[in-house]
């Protein structure tokens, strides 16, 4: 028996009871489950997929909500139909189907736990970054704020649980990137070097992109190859003598770039080429087909971005050590 649904319609619901599975003929589904009261897509399944299997297998509740993004075309496997499939397998490999289900749930329960807190750490760092550019005390290179106020500012935006928020403040401490102090009896977090928490949010942004809903990294850094971070090391070496254009951008000559960079960099024209092209991939950088600064094609970029990159990959294993204590 085939069902046929309209973009937006609901075609099975989280927690409900299930009798069916489907399998898709035509169209795309999206998957989601609410997580910490927040709606969280999970996977989009196109022709061939099948879904709500699970429920049939164990006789338990739906895992996961299930709509149609588009107009769509499913295959209905009621319980009938699936025990005529079980009917075909050996007696003896049937209790597996129950194990796998049961190992499937329990994953997608610690996946879940462990999305939320990974989120977590993800938003407070970045809240943390931006109120110490805003409203932080500075002395010196050093920022702080009082554990207070961004525990405040962070239940209020965030919608966490305040004690949630103070063990993530509290093992961000007990890193390299924080300390938190505690003078004349008010904590503060301290930050000596906000660059490079900074830094830090950013190799989180592009860590966290695994996570079903969460937005892919406006730049990504692990993809890079070695090639690709001398040119990166190369056009912060030159930033100081290029052009900047009323946005803050270095506006790099293209046929300047190519012609210093084989000299410098030891690489063949192809090969630098190329590696600029991965580096705009990648978010670091855009090519302009002209550009009113050099009066020509050109590499543009924020200097102070491409020194980001570079501290984040010249520090990305200890942001690996640190990430994986928090």
């Amino acid at each position: 028996m085939n069902r046929t649904h309209v973009a937006g319609d609901l075609i099975i619901r989280e927690n409900t009871p299930g009798d069916s599975a489907y399998i898709i003929i035509k169209g795309k589904v999206e998957v989601s489950k609410v997580i910490d009261g927040q709606r969280v897509v999970l996977d989009t399944l196109g022709p061939g997929s099948i879904f709500g299997e699970m429920s049939l297998i164990d006789g338990r509740p739906r895992s996961a909500t299930v709509s149609a993004v588009e107009p769509t075309t499913l295959s209905v496997v009621d319980s009938k139909r699936f025990q005529l499939i079980l009917d075909a397998i050996p007696r003896e490999v049937r209790p597996l189907f129950a194990s796998l289900s049961e190992r499937l749930r329990n994953t997608n329960k610690l996946v879940s736990v462990l999305n939320q807190r990974s989120r977590l750490i993800y938003s407070a760092c970045l809240l943390l970054s931006l109120m110490l550019d805003r409203v932080g005390e500075k002395n010196g290179n050093v920022v702080s704020i009082k554990l207070e106020d961004a525990v405040y500012e962070g239940c209020r935006m965030l919608a966490v649980d305040k004690d949630r928020l103070v063990e993530v403040y509290q093992a961000l401490s007990r890193t390299s990137l924080v300390n938190l102090d505690n003078t004349n009896g008010i904590d503060r977090l301290i930050v000596g070097a906000p660059d490079m928490l900074e830094a830090f949010v950013d190799f989180l942004a592009e860590k966290m992109s695994y996570i079903p809903g969460f937005p892919p990294p406006s730049k990504k850094f692990s993809s890079l190859s070695p090639k690709a971070q001398q040119v990166l090391f190369h056009l912060r070496n030159v930033a100081a003598q290029l052009p900047v254009d009323k946005k803050g951008c270095c506006h790099y000559d293209f046929d300047n770039y190519v012609k210093q960079a084989t000299s410098t960099l030891s690489m063949g024209v192809k090969d630098v080429i190329i590696t600029l092209q991965n580096l705009a991939g990648a978010g670091h950088v855009s090519l302009e087909k002209f550009s009113e600064e050099v009066q020509n094609k050109a590499v543009v970029f924020r200097a102070q971005e491409i020194s980001r990159a570079q501290l984040i990959l010249l520090q990305v294993e200890e942001f690996e050590q640190i990430y994986e204590t928090l």
